[in-house]
């Protein structure tokens, strides 16, 4: 049944209207918040900066044995679009699954997005706790070629080129810049006369892509940093935001470089401007990713309500920065406005904690974007006619289990396992917990 349109819809008229900068999205902040209980409650002991070991700086190559991972580089048609919100589907059944099977070190890791690429789903994490030795990464990676999720997904691979064995590093990359600075701040520094004694870079992925034509995936994540005295820059509960980039998987060689890119303006970060950063922390965006047709459709610059900005970029010039434009509401003849700069985007879809998921589901012919609130502990959905609406109401999904203490959050779809042309939708979230990545099975009727 047809449903009215979110706020954006009607006001979209309205010329764009320059906004200060927003404060810290809350969720990035409350998945972080989140993670740190998991850590205290379930009894880990981490030294943040002995466990925060990073590889070597500049692109890292996983192990050589590795067979690269082919894909068809021929263009997908995209889907179609319409000025009007689809009917809102049924949701006639969920079952609770198996938890994702993971590497025997992982205790426990969050985020949790992914991507169809070749023979295989790759899947990306952020904050990880490992044991036996005992570490804390804020990233990982790894891919399976089990793409059969109706008896749970077996994601056991050490790294991105599905290698078995135990999981060691991080994969995202550290600049020489980065590892410089945590040196000159480590914890010989003297607190009180150096604002960022004991101070560590995380970086955060977010949503994946594929790019099959430049034989690639494509991974945007957030840079933050954390720890140092209390009432420091970046000693915040949740750490400080500095930026978003965005990191590319060679899948012939798995080498991870983190793009630069062209035409932007240099984004400072603490140990000086970063030029791997494509926006700064006023305007991120790294909450949910698409690729449809030639267009790579980005959402981000959440706001508190939960409500996020939408950008677009020709998938072939994703590293120049401007070719960049951002949905900017519509004008008297209902034409779509796309504006050249981030702070006239007007809010659309809806994100939780840690960000959401946007597809296309073609048995409900109707773009879908998942997500879960934080602190809610159900999942839930809108059917919009386009990647930028109109987006319908947000419709319950399904309730989930916070275990026995606790908070659920990063809720995302997969749609590399949608069955029955997308009427049945495999959906994780991180359950704080157990540390474990629940595995929901979700039937839909149009």
């Amino acid at each position: 049944m047809p449903t009215a349109a979110l706020p954006d819809e009607e006001t979209a008229e309205a010329p764009p209207i320059r906004r200060a900068a927003r404060p810290v999205r809350r969720q990035l902040v409350t998945a972080f918040f989140a993670y740190l209980l998991t850590l205290v409650t379930a009894g880990f002991v981490v030294d943040w900066d002995a466990a925060s070991t990073k590889p070597p700086a500049g692109a890292t190559p996983s192990p050589t044995r590795a067979a690269p991972v082919q894909a068809a580089p021929q263009r997908s048609p995209a889907p179609p679009v319409r000025d009007e919100i689809p009917s809102i589907p049924e949701v006639s059944d969920v079952v609770q699954l198996d938890p994702v099977r993971q590497q025997g070190r992982v205790t426990a890791r969050d985020n949790g997005q992914s991507t169809r690429y070749g023979d295989r789903s790759v899947w990306i994490f952020a904050d990880t706790v490992l044991k036996s030795p005992d570490a804390f990464l804020s990233n990982t990676a790894a891919s399976t070629t089990d793409l059969d999720a109706g008896d749970g997904i077996t994601l056991t691979a050490a790294d991105l080129a599905g290698t078995p064995g135990e999981l060691h590093d991080e994969f995202l990359p550290w600049s020489d810049a980065e590892r410089a600075f945590e040196r000159a701040h480590a914890k010989g520094c003297v607190r009180g006369s150096d604002e960022y004694c004991g101070v560590t870079f995380g970086l955060w992925p977010g949503p994946v892509i594929p790019d099959p034509a430049r034989q690639r995936v494509l991974v945007f994540y957030h840079k933050l940093c954390r720890g140092g005295a209390p009432e420091q820059p970046c000693s915040q509960r949740y750490g400080q935001d500095l930026g978003t980039g965005i990191a590319a998987v060679d899948m012939r060689t798995f080498r991870v470089t983190r793009l630069t890119p062209a035409n932007a303006t240099p984004v400072r970060s603490i140990e000086g401007h970063d030029p791997a950063l494509f926006f700064p922390a006023e305007t991120m965006f790294a909450s949910a990713a698409l690729v449809a047709g030639d267009d790579v459709y980005v959402y981000g610059d959440c706001a508190e309500d939960g409500r996020c900005r939408l950008a677009r970029v020709p998938l072939a010039r994703i590293d120049d920065r401007s070719a960049w434009r951002f949905y900017g509401g519509r004008d008297d003849d209902r034409t779509v406005l796309w504006v050249t700069d981030p702070l006239d985007a007007v809010p659309t879809v809806r994100a939780g904690a840690a960000g959401n998921s946007v597809l296309w589901n073609p048995a409900l012919d109707a773009w879908m974007n998942v997500y879960m609130e934080f602190g809610s502990h159900e999942v839930r959905a809108q059917v919009g006619g386009a990647p930028y609406g109109p987006w319908s109401d947000s419709f319950p999904v399904a309730e989930t289990d916070p275990g026995d203490y606790g908070t659920n959050y990063a809720a995302f779809a997969h749609p590399e396992y949608a069955q029955q042309g997308g009427l049945v939708q495999y959906v994780t979230y991180y359950q704080q917990s157990t540390g474990a990545q629940r595995l929901l099975r979700v039937t839909l009727s149009p």
